[in-house]
């Protein structure tokens, strides 16, 4: 008797109504904040225009590559797909979102407002991509993988 081995990730629709919901779901939350940075970059206080547009560019593109990633058949999940998982690759996130963070500290030193949420917000991701991203590494690492 011979077991159906395939090792071709499963598509949502076929794993049952739970996750082919949270797929959609994604899709559906990234479509809210595209919403989100429309309404805000119609606003007329200094940098609202900027973020908003930025907020709604991000959500779009986003989900456009989380659906690329979906068609070409990779990792559904999210750790796979914003962090790296070798330690080579950190060698180039560190740097890169260290300068990001550094430059969100000194947007958020501008004016109150919108922009100056941006810039703690856009701190505070860069944060924790850096460290979120380390942690996967020696995971994987301590796992033997």
């Amino acid at each position: 008797m011979a077991m159906n081995t395939s090792s071709a990730p499963q598509q949502p629709g076929e794993q049952g109504y739970w996750p082919w919901f949270g797929f959609w779901a994604q899709f559906v939350v990234l479509g809210g904040l595209a919403i989100l940075g429309l309404c805000i970059g119609s606003r007329n206080e200094p940098g609202d225009y900027a973020t908003g547009l930025m907020l709604a560019i991000g959500a779009i593109l986003l989900a456009f590559l989380r659906l690329k990633s979906w068609f070409d058949g990779t990792s559904a999940d999210w750790t796979s797909f914003l962090l790296v998982d070798k330690p080579a690759h950190l060698i180039v996130v560190i740097p890169l979102f260290t300068v990001i963070a550094l430059a969100g500290l000194f947007v958020a030193a501008g004016e109150p407002g919108t922009l100056q949420s941006a810039g703690v917000a856009l701190f505070v991701i860069s944060g924790l991509v850096i460290f979120l991203s380390l942690k996967r590494v020696f995971d994987r690492l301590d796992s033997g993988h």
